[in-house]
């Protein structure tokens, strides 16, 4: 706790985004730009899904979120959807994946169980659902249940997904889900994927071992969807902040519509205050 009070009064600017969020002015997009909500990586991450569907022409789109956990996250993502869907008319259904019974046990050295513990961030579930408002819980084990979603649920394309399982067999298994149609899918999903840096407590995330060595697994076996980082995110947003190094997109080179062009209009130049 002291080591974060010291990091953020060396940071000023941080100081005053702190005070700047309890204010109620700005757009919904200056306030994204800004990183004024409270999960800043929720906000970009919608938004950006949302501005892509509206410039391909598409009305609807899902969201998704893998490690629900006490639910504070899926709870703030659904509030993010309402926002985009008043701001860009892009309707936006809400999913929630978990165990609803805490982390599983590790299965190897690519869980890091020196980090996390079989049981850890269990869920009240019927707590969890008076909250969810229209975002879909499922539970059980997402190798599992990732298994025929789509076939089953056949959501709105998915624009964005937060993954947030720990460990790299769970990783592994969330990635599954991108190996369905192109017509589940906006042809870039964004990612924002939590536990590929961490903080510095004995967390030292590397491409052989957790969320890393899942997406480095992907990668290697598709030739035509490739998980990425969005370079430079940090020195294209107008505030810096280290959720940047945790983005990534999904590219699906072979989407009908990968290629459909969708830079911003010459009318749009200036961010909406």
């Amino acid at each position: 706790m002291l080591i974060r009070i010291v990091r953020l009064l060396m940071q000023p600017g941080r100081i005053l985004l702190a005070v700047m969020r309890r204010l109620p002015f700005g757009s919904y997009e200056l306030r994204c730009a800004l990183d004024l909500y409270p999960r800043p990586h929720y906000a970009y991450g919608v938004q950006q899904a949302a501005e892509l569907a509206r410039r391909l022409g598409v009305g609807r789109i899902s969201v998704v979120e893998f490690g629900v956990a006490g639910g504070a996250g899926i709870v703030e993502l659904n509030r993010m959807a309402a926002l985009a869907t008043a701001a860009s008319g892009v309707q936006i259904d809400v999913y929630g994946f978990d165990t609803g019974a805490g982390l599983p046990k590790p299965t190897d050295h690519r869980d890091l169980p020196y980090i996390w513990r079989e049981g850890d961030f269990v869920m009240d579930v019927e707590a969890l659902r008076a909250r969810l408002g229209a975002a879909h819980l499922i539970l059980g084990d997402i190798d599992d249940t990732v298994e025929g979603f789509l076939d089953t649920e056949q959501p709105a394309p998915i624009g964005f997904v937060s993954i947030d399982v720990d460990f790299y067999s769970s990783t592994a298994a969330a990635l599954k889900l991108f190996r369905g149609d192109h017509k589940y899918f906006l042809p870039r999903v964004f990612c924002y994927l939590d536990d590929t840096v961490g903080d510095d407590d004995q967390i030292i995330h590397n491409d052989y071992v957790g969320e890393l060595s899942a997406i480095r697994e992907f990668n290697e076996e598709h030739e035509t969807l490739k998980l990425a980082p969005i370079n430079g995110l940090r020195h294209k947003r107008p505030v810096s902040a280290p959720w940047n190094d945790n983005f990534q997109a999904l590219h699906r080179f072979e989407h009908p519509e990968y290629g459909q062009y969708v830079g911003k209009p010459d009318t749009e130049t200036q961010l909406p205050l």
